[in-house]
């Protein structure tokens, strides 16, 4: 019989890797794309993680291993403590998680009312009686500020407006666990700000674990008291945002907090100011060769040969904040 894990954890991750089969060259060799690779984590109920790093290091592929819309290679994803059955069999726990995605009108049916496309989310298990279900839609869009809109069509609506049904459709289920991948990435920065603090309101109503995927750390800041930063399949810090924002230790949290806007003009619904973007150098590795060693190590400045030859281990510098770096064997 398979172990179980904590079933009080909404979600974890043990010792996950997810790698892509690439067929390469003439005669076809096949190399394996290493999107995830080895990484563990825990999301309590309620809470909220954040998961940053740059377009390529696996954090959309690892979203989509939480939702069990992908499988793992290896390791194990558990959601309240059981395995995750495979996509498809099971609608994503049953509508016990939900996922807001970057590009909601894509997600959208253009043929039907987006109250129609919201409505659908209520099929999957037990069934409300259609007027139920229609209530609990004007209900909804009520809650994320469109209410009686639910019968317009996708191309009736802005890009925020969309998000927001988007958020809409993955309340219908009261989830226990909400993925955001990108849910603001596609907006202007003010139409952004509408939409995090929507869903940290949404959040303090309904209570929704929030797995908050992005490439921005103010966004991820804003979202989340606890943020991860992945490279390269890999994680290699984690820690509370006041640390990771005030004082980050691995090189590569540094230069992703180049360019961080201000929380309070995110909060007040504000354009941010950012400062100029200070570029990374060196283009990120490919997955399907990552470097050996620390996979950071060809594009930082304080590289040494340790950090060409041996991958580090995790660092504990204090109670809940740990890094992946030589620096601080």
């Amino acid at each position: 019989m398979m172990e179980t894990g904590n079933r009080d954890d909404v979600l974890a991750l043990e010792d996950v890797r997810c790698h892509f089969p690439v067929r390469q060259g003439m005669l076809g060799e096949v190399r394996h794309l290493r999107a995830v690779d080895g990484v563990d984590l825990v999301l309590r109920p309620g809470q909220s993680l954040g998961l940053v790093g740059e377009s390529g290091c696996g954090k959309s592929t690892l979203g989509r291993l939480a939702c069990g819309l992908q499988r793992p290679t290896g390791g194990r994803v558990l959601f309240r403590g059981e395995p995750l059955p495979p996509a498809g069999a099971g609608s994503m726990a049953a509508g016990r998680i939900q996922m807001v995605f970057q590009d909601p009108f894509s997600s959208l049916d253009p043929r039907c009312p987006v109250g129609t496309s919201v409505e659908e989310s209520l099929l999957a298990g037990k069934r409300p009686a259609r007027k139920e279900r229609r209530e609990r839609v004007r209900d909804m869009f009520a809650t994320v500020g469109l209410a009686g809109l639910e019968r317009r069509y996708p191309h009736e609506f802005s890009g925020g407006q969309r998000q927001r049904i988007a958020v809409a459709r993955a309340l219908m289920t009261h989830p226990d666990l909400i993925v955001c991948d990108e849910p603001v990435s596609a907006l202007d920065a003010s139409v952004q700000a509408q939409i995090l603090n929507l869903l940290r309101q949404v959040q303090e109503d309904f209570g929704p674990a929030y797995l908050f995927i992005s490439h921005d750390l103010a966004v991820v800041g804003f979202m989340c008291p606890r943020i991860l930063v992945m490279y390269l399949g890999r994680f290699v810090e984690e820690g509370p945002r006041e640390r990771l924002l005030r004082e980050p230790a691995h090189p590569y949290t540094r230069a992703l907090l180049a360019s961080v806007p201000s929380f309070e003009d995110l909060r007040d619904g504000k354009s941010p100011v950012r400062a100029p973007r200070q570029n990374i150098r060196g283009e990120l590795p490919s997955p399907l060769d990552p470097p050996s060693g620390c996979r950071f190590h060809p594009r930082c400045p304080q590289a040494t040969e340790r950090c060409r030859e041996e991958a580090p281990s995790w660092k504990e510098l204090e109670p809940g904040w740990r890094v992946r770096c030589h620096l601080y064997a």
